[in-house]
């Protein structure tokens, strides 16, 4: 995997390099030009995933090149991450492996230490378009759709101090726990894009709507419940292949973007 994004990056550094234009004046008149970009987004999750989830936080980069008519073609991935869960660990792990109070007991006798946490990704390619306001006509307005493909699970992170290991949820068994689902996504932003003749104030802040048609990608739940009627534990047992998720995710992302263009010299010079 690190090879093709190494691969990936170094194939957009080549388009990127065709792609660069001569010395032109960005605040008089539109031109193309390429982008990488560094985004950062406060997301809060609605419909299925406020079930598991609490606030989101989402990390990553792209590229996107702007066309002299002010189209935006971008591609980018983003990491997914989040220490709020909107369920307890009883609700995570089950009866089966916990403590009434929802903790587990590691290989030493002890308490374990351990967080669960959100993990996921978002791939996507968008289409977009700028509409210019003011004197600069490489700034303005902008809107953007995109599809692609998200995938979030709950991550159990624990310590092994004092050979205190929870085998329970250590190595593979833990994906028997972390509800791993992904499917396809659709994303839509809207905001405003800043570019000018200096690599440091060129950015983007947007309001973005994320949703994702998901499925189970395990086979199988681990967790063990007591049923209420016959007060027997009973396990989830295997995950319905045919059940579907409505995952939504609403934010505000800020986009730092490092152009390719050359730098407008001054109009002054000195001998």
């Amino acid at each position: 995997m690190r090879k093709v994004f190494i691969s990936l990056f170094l194939l957009l550094g080549i388009v990127a390099n065709a792609l660069a234009q001569e010395s032109k004046d960005i605040m008089k008149e539109p031109i193309p030009v390429a982008m990488f970009q560094v985004g950062y987004a406060f997301q809060l999750p609605a419909l299925d995933t406020k079930d598991l989830y609490g606030i989101t936080h989402n990390v990553g980069g792209g590229f996107v090149y702007k066309t002299a008519s002010n189209w935006l073609l971008t591609a980018n991935g983003n990491f997914i991450f989040g220490s709020r869960l909107n369920i307890d660990r009883m609700q995570v792990f089950g009866e089966g492996i916990t403590t009434v109070d929802g903790e587990i007991i590691g290989s030493a006798g002890n308490i374990s230490t351990f967080e669960v946490n959100q993990r996921g990704f978002h791939l996507q390619g968008q289409v977009g378009k700028l509409f210019s306001l003011g004197s600069n006509p490489n700034c303005g307005i902008f809107v953007q759709a995109g599809l692609g493909y998200l995938r979030t699970r709950i991550k159990v992170d624990y310590q092994q101090a004092l050979l205190n290991t929870p085998y329970q949820v250590h190595g593979d068994y833990q994906y028997g726990y972390d509800r791993m689902r992904g499917g396809p996504a659709v994303h839509f932003e809207t905001g405003y894009l800043l570019l000018n003749d200096t690599r440091l104030l060129n950015v983007s802040i947007a309001l973005e709507v994320t949703y994702a048609h998901t499925r189970d990608l395990r086979d199988y739940d681990f967790r063990v419940f007591t049923n209420p009627e016959t007060g027997v534990m009973e396990p989830v047992g295997r995950t319905d292949p045919n059940k579907r998720y409505n995952d939504l995710y609403f934010g505000i992302r800020v986009t730092w973007n490092i152009p390719t263009y050359e730098r407008q010299p001054q109009d002054f010079y000195y001998y």
